[in-house]
């Protein structure tokens, strides 16, 4: 956080931060409190009593360091190490799909509601990243992370289901099978459903047809905002490429699924 750590306290091989009494390994610099983040340490050698210390070393993997640091940081709900991934990573020209990519992929593993506004401004911020300035990306992602990580925070992780094991269907009797489901309410079939027409090669342009037309066999699903995922969703699988489409579709049809119809309001019966 900024704090000179030659003026902190050595006791037992620790040395003690004197800002928020964080407690760090004093040879590799790794933290026993995360919140604080793991210092830089450095080479040293000593030859005849001359301490030689490497000041330019590196980290052997720094992309590799911090993206590990994003998830902990994700699931240690840790704003501050969030902030210093996203930075660390921008510093080594990692591109903003590929950060956001880790928080998509871990909000739709660990939230069993499946997708939340969480997802929605996550996917929001990776749209606009190309359009910003180096240092308003870093804000953007970062924003989207946080909430990412605040709305997984104690939530149940997912279950996840398998494709049907057949082979002899068509894309129709799958979109079928689909709008049926959700229309019953059945969830974990439709998300078979949708599993097996992915794995059977439907395009992100079929699978978008059969997910959006079991949104629009009913008026404003929840006031809309199904729909509205169901666009981010998509809008998501665009920067995050197809193949990922197994990891984050599942997550919109529980809410697909729970959904209310207009038609089932009374406002809407007798306006």
């Amino acid at each position: 956080m900024g704090y000179p750590m030659s003026q902190g306290s050595i006791h037992n091989g620790i040395i003690i931060c004197h800002w928020h009494h964080a407690r760090f390994d004093l040879a590799s610099g790794c933290t026993f409190d995360p919140f604080a983040d793991d210092l830089q340490s450095y080479p040293v050698e000593i030859h005849d009593g001359e301490v030689y210390v490497n000041v330019h070393a590196t980290h052997p993997d720094p992309v590799g360091h911090w993206k590990r640091r994003l998830h902990e940081s994700l699931e240690q709900n840790i704003n501050l190490v969030i902030a210093k991934s996203v930075i660390s990573l921008r510093a080594q020209d990692v591109d903003g799909d590929e950060i956001a990519e880790i928080g998509a992929l871990y909000g739709a593993a660990r939230r069993r509601q499946g997708w939340g506004p969480a997802m929605t401004i996550l996917s929001c911020m990776a749209n606009v990243v190309p359009k910003l300035t180096d240092s308003d990306k870093v804000l953007a992602l970062y924003q989207g992370l946080l909430h990412v990580s605040r709305e997984t925070n104690n939530a149940s992780p997912r279950i996840t289901f398998t494709p049907l094991e057949t082979e002899d269907l068509t894309l129709d009797r799958i979109k079928e099978w689909f709008r049926y489901m959700i229309e019953v309410r059945n969830a974990d079939g439709a998300e078979r459903a949708l599993l097996t027409a992915i794995h059977m090669g439907a395009n992100a342009s079929e699978v978008c047809d059969m997910v959006v037309a079991a949104v629009t066999d009913h008026f404003y699903r929840d006031g809309g905002h199904v729909l509205d995922f169901v666009n981010k969703g998509f809008e998501l699988l665009d920067r995050l490429g197809w193949d990922k489409a197994c990891d984050i579709l599942p997550t919109l049809v529980g809410v697909l699924a729970r959904s209310q119809p207009s038609e089932e309001l009374n406002r809407w019966r007798s306006p």
